[in-house]
């Protein structure tokens, strides 16, 4: 099935280059870096933990797991609202093609968004206001001020389409375990018969993901932390992360792939990042094969 929500850094269009290095595993799915989850929601894992740091995005997979009848309520009623606007918007920019209209959907979005900021008081769901930002803010951006606000303008999309949301993924988040913890506390609970997937902030410019929780950045030292206890895990795992010379050095041993990936990050639509992903893997040393001129450090120390 398809990804909820879109999401900076998102897999979707990288699975082929994933599904391969899966290993069979007999115990969980174990996401410590959820995001989007494109990856767990292609597998559909019977058994499964996910966890994120940013709370507003767990409070929404939470809301599909746990209230899913309230959120569709909410869902349907927002899509409603949202295309009677629209049709109000243009049947008024028929008739005044060159003078400016008022847009009841951009004054929503406004107020949705100070919800979503706990700003004013909420009407909807926790789940129902993510979903509506992250569908309605300009490009898909995330972005927050120094208040820790969500601050991206309204994005005057014509559709707001909430059939995304299903019952199948109601369903296979019920099987599912989920957390709003630091990555490390989701590495205690893995077990030798379990897979992780990681797909951790790069390090690079755009290394938070958008998320308030990061906003100091996904520094050098926060990226040996994680080498140094990926390097202590249990279970097998794999992880996806941009090519630099720090993470060469952090992994060089255990590199096992690498593909190439562009981003079209809008900002102000002229933004475009070319970048190398590698694959990082504990049960499978093929870095001599895939990169012989290469020399890497086994571990950096803290």
């Amino acid at each position: 099935m398809k990804p909820l929500v879109k999401y900076r850094g998102g897999k979707s269009k990288e699975i082929p280059h994933l599904i391969n290095h899966i290993p069979h595993f007999s115990g969980r799915y174990i996401e410590p870096f959820f995001g989007g989850g494109a990856l767990f929601f292609h597998l559909e894992p019977k058994k499964a933990i996910i966890n994120d740091i940013n709370s507003k995005l767990i409070s929404f997979y939470l809301g599909v797991k746990d209230n899913f009848e309230l959120l569709k309520t909410e869902l349907s009623e927002i899509e409603k609202l949202y295309a009677i606007n629209r049709k109000k918007f243009e049947e008024l920019k028929s008739i005044t093609p060159n003078e400016r209209v008022d847009d009841e959907n951009e004054s929503l979005y406004y107020q949705i968004r100070n919800m979503f900021n706990d700003l004013t008081e909420k009407k909807y769901s926790e789940a129902l206001l993510y979903f509506f930002i992250n569908k309605t803010a300009y490009s898909g951006m995330i972005r927050y001020n120094s208040k820790g606000e969500f601050n991206v303008p309204y994005g005057r999309y014509a559709n707001l389409n909430t059939s995304l949301v299903t019952k199948a993924h109601n369903n296979l988040l019920a099987k599912t375990e989920i957390y709003n913890l630091d990555y490390s506390e989701i590495f205690k609970m893995a077990d030798k018969d379990d897979f992780m997937f990681l797909d951790p902030p790069y390090d690079c410019v755009f290394s938070d993901y958008g998320n308030v929780e990061h906003k100091d950045g996904f520094n050098e030292r926060n990226h040996i932390e994680l080498a140094n206890q990926y390097k202590q895990l249990k279970c097998k795992a794999l992880m996806v992360i941009g090519r630099t010379p720090l993470t060469e050095k952090l992994y060089g041993e255990m590199i096992v792939d690498e593909y190439g990936k562009s981003y079209a990050v809008n900002i102000r639509n002229r933004f475009k990042s070319e970048a190398s992903h590698i694959l990082i893997s504990n049960y499978g040393n093929f870095a001599k094969k895939h990169f012989p001129q290469l020399e890497f450090e086994k571990e950096l120390a803290l």
